[in-house]
């Protein structure tokens, strides 16, 4: 039986990367925020401007990231307290973000527990190297076995209903320029 197990970085970048990167960050800004160094004042205003941003788009990725392993029957999403079981036939559909290091694959299925969609993320294994950038490659081996596997059990699965691969980037460039426009036209002039 074949499987494909979730990166041995998944707890790294959930428990660890995340938090102590948002603790630095506001660390630095509570040090600054009361300085009379004009510098130092809009800094902090613009590192404040921009942790809440990247929050919005971190605390989603810390909730959804999962440990996963992928076998030919299910999908098994593992914690603390036990695993879940997912049949294949419940997942609404599988999609690798693109441009993000370390890879992400994104999964959508119901959950019969709660009778509500729910969303997960994976870090596919061998992803997460530092420096190697994501930004056209193509789909990574886990995606394509869960995909076939969820093909195997629903035949009406369509992998064009999935959404882009691209959205993720979109949005995430998109929320990001209004941000960027406000540092720039009410911060950064000083910080020249």
């Amino acid at each position: 039986m074949y499987t494909y197990k979730s990166s041995s970085g998944t707890f790294f970048y959930k428990y660890i990367f995340i938090p102590v990167w948002c603790g630095g960050f506001f660390f630095a800004i509570i040090f600054t925020w009361g300085s009379s160094e004009p510098f130092l004042h809009n800094w902090s205003r613009v590192a404040a401007l921009m942790v809440g941003w990247a929050l919005i788009w971190l605390v989603p990725l810390m909730i959804r990231l999962k440990t996963v392993e992928a076998t030919e029957e299910y999908l098994i999403i593992k914690n603390g307290s036990g695993q879940k079981l997912i049949s294949y036939k419940d997942i609404e559909y599988v999609m690798q973000v693109a441009m993000i290091n370390p890879i992400l694959i994104s999964i959508k299925y119901h959950d019969y527990e709660t009778g509500e969609p729910n969303k997960i993320l994976i870090i596919p294994p061998k992803s997460s190297k530092i420096l190697r950038l994501n930004i056209f490659s193509g789909e990574v081996e886990m995606t394509k076995f869960i995909r076939e596997q969820i093909t195997k059990a629903n035949p009406g699965y369509d992998p064009n209903s999935e959404p882009s691969r691209w959205l993720i980037f979109a949005l995430f460039f998109l929320t990001g320029l209004p941000v960027g426009l406000i540092a720039k036209t009410f911060f950064l002039p000083s910080l020249q």
